[in-house]
């Protein structure tokens, strides 16, 4: 088994972070904190029940800050339910990309506490 994840696979990749912010730790913080922020305030929306235009660009909007900060598992899951919303998609398969899209940010959240206990 190869020791390299593909980017899908990454949680949290703190290298992409570094070169966004030209190893500004401080920044790093900031930015991580922001991300967060943006998750627990879109997660309500993609997890509602309202417009699929309106849930598609909140999914857009997360793809796009989860990329920024190296979240890749989130941003390939974001982009997987903007695809869905934009298409018509059972509210099964809807339903499981939101539950796959809460783990994401679980998952994103607590590397990102273990990368703040370290630092």
């Amino acid at each position: 088994m190869s020791d390299v994840l593909s980017p899908e696979q990454r949680v949290l990749d703190l290298v992409h972070l570094a070169r966004q912010t030209f190893g500004d730790r401080e920044l790093e913080r900031e930015l991580i904190m922001l991300f967060e922020q943006q998750c627990l305030r879109l997660l309500p929306v993609l997890a509602g029940e309202g417009p699929c235009r309106e849930r598609g660009d909140a999914a857009h909007t997360l793809k796009g800050a989860a990329r920024a900060v190296g979240a890749w598992r989130l941003a390939a899951v974001a982009d997987a339910l903007e695809a869905a919303l934009a298409a018509p998609s059972s509210p099964e398969r809807l339903d499981a990309l939101v539950d796959d899209l809460e783990r994401a940010i679980g998952d994103t959240r607590a590397a990102a506490a273990q990368w703040w206990r370290a630092a």
